[in-house]
């Protein structure tokens, strides 16, 4: 049986991070995956510019960055744009296969041990330890594991259970999202989406609550859409041949019609793939007796964008400083774990919860918000760094208030009550 300080189950970008600092301290751990790296992992690979904070990311660029973007669009439901360009790049374009795998090894030169192509089967915290049971069987102990498997992470539901929380994300706090990479080639990429790699958005496409995307990376297009699972579960009831799937090749013939899409290229159903995302703030307790959740599995993704690669690694940051000072402590109980929950509360807890009422505004009267964000140059500033998830809560509850006070929102507040929304025409191909 083999010790170490800390377990992490899962070698994502949140659980790669917190090992990758872990093993800086000086600590012994296991960086377990049931996938083989390098791997593949559904997701529209953006980054906001707060990922400027990790030294061993921008230090180390050309292991992975595919683009920088000066230029973001985002399309409301009548096809009126927000265009905003920037001197400086506002958000970054990385593909996951290459990202992923340099983060692992990033904790891995630092003395992780990687376990990967090995499932967690099982953990139990007995008094002064965690036993960890691999699928092949192998045991591991430590003092404490790290829950970075996703949204359906095995110490996420352990916590839940002690916790007595729900054992799922609600279908409305889980974003269903389907995307699919192609390589369009240098010239077209170059021509639609220039230099400055324009990033797009279509907000409420074919009038479904969500949006729909298309991220420039260096000769290859990143085109998704995502919506709620609760919205799509609706859908399907109402209308059982409505196919997801369809929906995203529905899409990509919109973006061939704007010209943002080689008409020559036919996409494949099965270059199709799809991920759930937790958009729901985070959940109420992230800790437990010598355990803790990162990432994905804590909910630290962007209610309004889906965006969570920054709160993957912050996370993953987080819960590393945190045990460094509970192992000179030697204490690993819940009120002592507390330490990381209140932490990373403390620094974006009110930027999940403010994005949150951001995307219930976009989602009530899309048009008209859009109208408003495309006024002036510092409102489109503004409305895009809110969307790509860098700009702080306390400037987006200023404005909403600065919005309510002028009246502008009065209609968006009474439509949250009342459930009414701005009736939005369907878009037709």
């Amino acid at each position: 049986m083999s010790h170490f300080d800390v377990v992490v189950e899962g070698a994502g970008p949140a659980g790669a991070t917190a090992a990758y600092y872990l093993a800086k301290q000086g600590k012994k751990v296991a960086l377990v995956d049931r996938a083989k790296f390098p791997r593949e992992k559904a997701c529209g690979g953006g980054l906001c510019v707060h990922i400027e904070e990790f030294d061993h990311i921008i230090s180390n660029w050309d292991d992975f960055l595919e683009s920088r973007c000066l230029r973001g669009i985002v399309y409301g439901p009548d096809f009126t744009p927000v265009d905003y360009t920037s001197e400086t790049p506002f958000f970054y374009n990385i593909r996951r296969l290459k990202f992923d795998n340099a983060l692992v090894q990033y904790a891995v030169a630092e003395g992780a041990t990687l376990m990967d192509g090995i499932a967690v089967k099982n953990f139990e915290v007995h008094e002064g330890k965690v036993v960890t049971t691999l699928r092949n069987g192998k045991e591991l102990t430590s003092d404490v594991i790290i829950g970075a498997g996703g949204s359906f992470d095995m110490v996420s539901r352990r916590i839940r259970d002690i916790e007595k929380m729900p054992m799922k994300w609600r279908d409305q706090d889980i974003a269903t999202a389907l995307y699919f990479e192609v390589d369009v080639g240098r010239e077209f990429m170059d021509r639609v989406y220039g230099k400055e790699r324009i990033s797009m958005a279509h907000i409420k496409y074919q009038n479904l609550d969500g949006y729909g995307w298309s991220f420039s990376k260096d000769t290859v297009l990143n085109v998704g859409i995502g919506c709620p699972r609760s919205v799509v579960k609706k859908i399907k009831k109402e209308n059982p041949k409505w196919d997801e799937r369809q929906y995203l090749l529905d899409y990509v013939d919109t973006l061939k019609e704007q010209g943002w899409f080689p008409k020559d290229i036919e996409i494949d159903r099965k270059m199709i793939a799809g991920s759930n995302i937790p958009v729901g703030m985070g959940m109420s307790c992230t800790v437990g007796d010598r355990m803790l959740v990162v990432g994905d599995a804590g909910g630290f993704v962007s209610p309004l964008s889906g965006e969570g690669l920054y709160y993957a690694l912050d996370s993953g940051r987080i819960a590393a400083d945190s045990l460094d000072q509970l192992f000179k402590a030697g204490k690993f109980d819940k009120d002592s774990m507390m330490l990381y929950h209140n932490t990373w509360s403390g620094k974006w807890g009110d930027d999940l919860e403010w994005l949150k009422v951001a995307w219930h505004l976009l989602m009530v009267m899309p048009n008209s918000l859009i109208k408003y964000a495309a006024l002036d140059e510092e409102t489109k500033k503004f409305f895009t760094h809110m969307f790509v998830g860098s700009m702080p809560a306390a400037k987006i509850k200023n404005k909403v208030l600065a919005l309510i006070a002028a009246g502008f929102l009065k209609h968006d507040f009474l439509s949250l009550v009342t459930g009414d929304k701005e009736q939005v025409s369907p878009i037709t191909n």
